[in-house]
């Protein structure tokens, strides 16, 4: 047991680093996944602005789970719809107070679930990829390579944008199309499909996912990129 002084009152602190896995986290937390992927797998798709992230996070004594539970501010669902102005999104571990476990004074402990995406700091603008939770009350990040994304600044009198991963070629701009083809990318090789990064501006998000969720999926003819 280690005494750690940063409570107030001196109180003693065992700080534990546990990896966990929680009972609500699909196998897409742990997988790279495409935008075509998540916009089509997740429940619902906000573009919102981070509102409260709680500096403690909470201990589910009946799930075993650990986690905080966020407020964003909902400026737009893309996908699918729920509360407004505001929900709770929940993400998984950090530290939480406990009894001790027989020990005396409480205790703080940390855990750690391998990778699961946080929330930026408030007052953040950001794309949430999500699904419900705990029954519906509030909602969980869907996949750690989109399920958080953060809306970046344009240059000087250029409009805000986020960046994501495409696997078909078809979905992105002339000018990530193009970078790839230099790379000589090939989106038919490999086990795994290759993803390429394009940035789209938040005028063109809408309709960036109407065009995935409307897609026929069939697969290009040849198997690579296009030329435009």
């Amino acid at each position: 047991m280690k005494e750690i002084r940063r409570l107030a009152l001196w109180v003693p602190v065992l700080t534990l680093l546990c990896i966990a896995t929680p009972s609500e986290v699909s196998a897409s937390l742990v997988r790279q996944m495409s935008f075509e992927e998540v916009a089509t797998q997740a429940t619902v798709i906000v573009l919102g602005r981070v509102s409260e992230i709680p500096a403690m996070a909470v201990y589910d004594r009946a799930t075993g789970d650990v986690y905080r539970r966020n407020r964003v501010q909902v400026q737009e669902y893309l996908k699918g719809s729920g509360p407004t102005p505001e929900i709770v999104v929940v993400t998984l571990g950090g530290e939480f107070v406990t009894d001790g476990l027989g020990l005396k004074g409480p205790r703080i402990q940390f855990v750690d679930y391998g990778g699961a995406r946080q929330l930026p700091p408030v007052g953040c603008e950001v794309l949430l990829f999500l699904r419900p939770y705990a029954g519906g009350e509030a909602f969980i990040i869907y996949s750690v390579s989109h399920g958080v994304i953060r809306v970046q600044e344009g240059e000087k009198g250029q409009e805000h944008f986020v960046s994501l991963l495409f696997r078909d070629p078809d979905l992105v701009s002339p000018a990530a199309a193009a970078r790839a083809r230099e790379m000589h990318l090939d989106a038919s090789g490999g086990p795994e499909p290759i993803l390429i990064s394009d940035r789209v501006a938040l005028s063109d998000l809408k309709t960036t996912v109407e065009r995935v969720l409307n897609r026929k999926r069939k697969p290009p003819a040849g198997g690579g990129l296009k030329a435009p």
